[in-house]
């Protein structure tokens, strides 16, 4: 496939999914977010697919929302391997602003799973308002 195809068909899939991922009523993580502290995750980690402290169990509720950030992933290690780095760097942003939007909303589970249980029971108020998934944010 010549690189033009395969930016147009990455372009296409990215369209549709970015419209597509459905809502996700909750999450299950690996590990306890009552305690392991808030949320924190750094622009490398967006590039490997359910690494680190927030990590995703492998169960089915979670199976969509695996798929598709592992599915990004894939298409932004794509992109790194493509020599024409001007033809790639809109599509790039793209992608990695898809990852961070999602994993802002994961960020989002993570807290109120943090705050539903508290800590000894009192419910903490994180501050974590909707307003978070502009791209500013704790993801950097």
């Amino acid at each position: 496939m010549e690189p033009f195809d395969i930016l147009s068909s990455l372009d296409a899939e990215l369209s549709a999914r970015c419209d597509w991922l459905p809502n996700i009523e909750s999450l299950d993580f690996v590990n306890d977010p009552t305690r392991c502290g808030p949320y924190q995750c750094t622009t490398t980690d967006l590039e490997q697919p359910n690494i680190g402290p927030h990590a995703l169990k492998s169960t089915q509720k979670n199976y969509i929302f695996l798929e598709y950030e592992s599915r990004l992933c894939d298409i932004l290690r794509i992109l790194k391997s493509m020599d024409d780095a001007e033809a790639r760097g809109n599509m790039e942003d793209r992608v990695i602003q898809e990852l961070v939007r999602i994993n802002r909303l994961k960020e989002i589970e993570w807290s109120g799973q943090r705050s539903k249980h508290g800590i000894k029971g009192a419910v903490v108020n994180t501050g974590m308002a909707l307003s978070s998934l502009s791209l500013c944010g704790s993801c950097s």
